[in-house]
């Protein structure tokens, strides 16, 4: 291993199951829980030993890891386990609040019926969801709707910024299940002040859901930092 000791005995074999979702779903489990620990490095073909498959579905395991900002690519050498500063998640999240609490007033202006089913139809498949991928999937497109409602390019290629951070997050989030269920809250007050067409109702609660996104994450980093784990 090239930092040391990289245990990947808990992440399981594959042998048995699809290979293109079940080898990005135990990384990035790995990941999320600790077992991968950030600053580590990866190769296609330490991981494909030891999941007892080719590099080829390990590769696009890692391009898709990658896109969620859990990894970055190093060329020819693999990826690297990511992590942020204090400082880099405080300044993404100061940028997503300013530009989240504007996307959602101008989303009420311009949502119509059509968008409101559409992130009514999301919420109830999100509250019903018990896989983590699929409750951050949920989750983002609930987000990206709400942007696509804004029909404000600038403001989407300036979120797209940073959501590296934000979709990191989003997968810390989704494996703990207290978090989860105020995320669920949170949204539905979100879509209730997008279906009354109440902008400052609707801003207000798109900003205390990202500030206490931000505030769990400190918690949780907190925590790494201490050696301890958040309840679940």
């Amino acid at each position: 291993m090239s930092q040391g000791y990289l245990d990947l005995s808990k992440v399981e074999s594959v042998e048995r199951q699809p290979l293109n979702v079940r080898i990005y779903e135990n990384l990035k489990a790995a990941i999320i829980k600790g077992d991968l620990q950030a600053g580590n490095r990866l190769t296609e073909t330490e991981v494909a030993k030891q999941m007892k498959v080719s590099p080829t579905p390990v590769r696009e395991a890692f391009r898709r890891l990658a896109a969620e900002g859990l990894v970055k690519i190093v060329p020819w050498k693999g990826v690297v386990i990511q992590s942020f500063s204090d400082e880099e998640v405080k300044e993404a999240y100061q940028c997503r609040e300013a530009l989240e609490t504007l996307a959602i007033r101008l989303a009420v202006e311009n949502i119509d019926e059509e968008g409101i089913e559409r992130i009514r139809v999301l919420l109830e498949q999100s509250f019903e969801a018990e896989n983590e991928t699929e409750i951050v999937r949920l989750n983002s497109e609930i987000h990206s709707v709400i942007i696509e409602y804004a029909r404000n390019a600038k403001l989407k290629m300036l979120l797209g910024l940073v959501s590296d951070v934000i979709y990191h997050d989003r997968n810390i989030s989704a494996y703990n299940s207290s978090r989860r269920e105020k995320i669920n809250a949170e949204h539905l007050e979100i879509f209730q002040a997008l279906k009354e067409k109440n902008a400052d109702k609707a801003e207000q609660a798109m900003r205390v859901h990202i500030q206490n996104g931000l505030e769990y994450i400190n918690q949780e980093n907190l925590s790494k930092k201490k050696g301890t784990k958040s309840p679940e």
